[in-house]
């Protein structure tokens, strides 16, 4: 299979590509693999579920005020939970 400028595609990537590629542990900061290290007991659907409850708990359930601050801290997890479903699908 060829590209539009006549390059050869290989469906499966080359070596040369795979070793190019960073690992992930290596991008991630320290804080961001231990996340991952305690979401990956829970699958996915379980994952968001948790997600929206603290969200809808803090916004609907909570007699405290929220300042911005906090607003931003749920909008990130609800575009969290967003990008979790997207992947599971």
């Amino acid at each position: 299979m060829s590209t539009q400028d006549g390059q050869e595609c290989c469906p499966h990537g080359s070596n040369a590509d795979a070793q190019s590629v960073p690992k992930i542990p290596h991008i991630l900061s320290p804080a961001q693999v231990q996340l991952l290290d305690y979401t990956d007991a829970l699958d996915g659907p379980h994952l968001v579920k948790s997600l929206k409850l603290l969200h809808d708990i803090a916004v609907y359930h909570s007699t405290e005020p929220i300042d911005e601050e906090e607003k931003d801290a749920l909008y990130l997890i609800k575009g969290l939970w967003e990008c979790i479903e997207r992947v599971i699908g």
